[in-house]
């Protein structure tokens, strides 16, 4: 029997990159399949069948999650301009600021010069603003495992966030639980592959295609909520549910990856030392308690998981406001932490025509959801603070 790894099925793959970290020998890369989604491959010739790759894989052994019933709270930065640029509350940036404080380094995905997505090491607070927002894709995590390996050897302190699965990756290529590294998972939806986005910004941009030089889904200068912008030199596109089939079926769940839909991560066993998330559907007597924040500002659901985390959120209090709730209460408007997404009869259908007939398939339905795009139009007219009260008499 070969040892190494091998997949069978896409469902049993997260494209985490653990088993391409843990190669001495260079024999792995992950490659996209024909929908764009990354998958190891194996050199036959320079693998000498170690058996590394298996032991690293997530889905060949039990993750280890952090281990503790989950303490909740809402929070909010109080630095109001990093959380003007934060998805929801900021507390991603807080956090990463106190371990940069320490001489430590912080991972997380951030947008390359050909606008892909990949896990990028920082060293500065100046760079910490290209690991903001939320990106709705897969990132490539490349040789970051292997960087952080080396970096905690040093003795120095590192953070990194991710989804679940990256973080699960994370842990079981180190092999060993280390006193001096953070980890952050995000309450994680799924994600498409970068092919799909890189062809639905061709789409929305046009000719400004080639000028973009940064994309955000969560822009808040329209309020706290799915709103996008694609950025140019000098000027914004609107991206939106409503301008972009990707968007549009991002938010539906229809077009992620197939581990997405068999994901291990979403329980209360939770794969970070801290959980982050956007609190939708916070309660305005919650959010009166995080000194004045404003709901329309974005608010943060954080979940501390680990002895670890509660000590990292004790650093961070003087730069935060911080109001304890209760999973019951996160998990109304986040169903991604106790299970996982599931498929809508439209997923096949749609994947299948992208593999036939490209980004024409995604257009071709898109515009089969008029009475989706009506609605969604309607609800976009009502004011955000409107419907944050109307969200008070359920």
């Amino acid at each position: 029997m070969k040892k190494n790894i091998k997949i069978d099925r896409p469902a049993d793959c997260c494209g985490c990159g653990a088993c391409a970290n843990s190669c001495a020998r260079g024999a792995i890369t992950m490659q996209e399949d024909a929908a764009g989604f990354i998958f190891p491959m194996v050199d036959e010739e320079k693998c000498v069948e170690c058996g590394r790759c298996i032991e690293s894989c997530v889905f060949t052994k039990p993750g280890a999650g952090a281990g503790e019933k989950p303490a909740v709270y809402a929070a909010v930065i109080k630095d109001k301009a990093v959380l003007k640029n934060s998805s929801s509350g900021g507390i991603f940036s807080a956090l990463a600021a106190a371990v940069l404080d320490k001489g430590g380094a912080v991972f997380g995905a951030a947008w390359t010069k050909d606008m892909s997505l990949a896990h990028i090491c920082v060293e500065n607070k100046a760079d910490l603003a290209k690991l903001r927002g939320s990106k709705y894709v897969q990132s490539a995590t490349g040789d970051a495992f292997l960087q952080v390996k080396k970096l905690l050897a040093a003795g120095r302190y590192v953070c990194y966030c991710g989804t679940p699965c990256q973080i699960a990756g994370l842990k079981a290529f180190l092999g060993k639980e280390e006193e001096k590294l953070l980890t952050i998972d995000l309450v994680c939806h799924g994600v498409p592959s970068m092919k799909m986005l890189r062809d639905d910004l061709k789409f929305v941009a046009g000719d400004q295609y080639g000028a973009l030089c940064d994309i955000k889904f969560r822009d808040k200068s329209r309020g706290w909520g799915v709103k996008g912008s694609l950025m140019t030199g000098d000027s914004k596109i609107k991206y939106t549910a409503g301008t972009s089939p990707y968007y549009f079926y991002f938010l539906k769940g229809e077009v992620y990856r197939e581990s997405c839909y068999n994901c291990r991560f979403p329980t209360e066993n939770r794969q970070g030392d801290i959980t982050l998330g956007d609190y939708w559907g916070v309660r305005l007597a919650l959010a009166a308690k995080l000194d004045g924040a404003d709901p329309e500002e974005g608010i943060s659901c954080v979940l501390v998981n680990s002895p670890k985390g509660k000590q990292w959120l004790k650093e961070i209090a003087p730069a935060i406001a911080l109001a304890p709730s209760d999973l019951q209460s996160v998990r109304k408007r986040n169903k991604q932490l106790t299970s996982p997404s599931v498929p809508l009869p439209e997923h096949e259908t749609l994947l299948n025509g992208y593999l036939k007939d490209g980004y024409t398939a995604f257009c071709r339905g898109y515009k089969q959801h008029t009475k989706d795009h009506m609605v969604r139009m309607a609800k976009d007219m009502i004011p955000a603070k409107v419907k944050r009260r109307l969200n008070e008499l359920r």
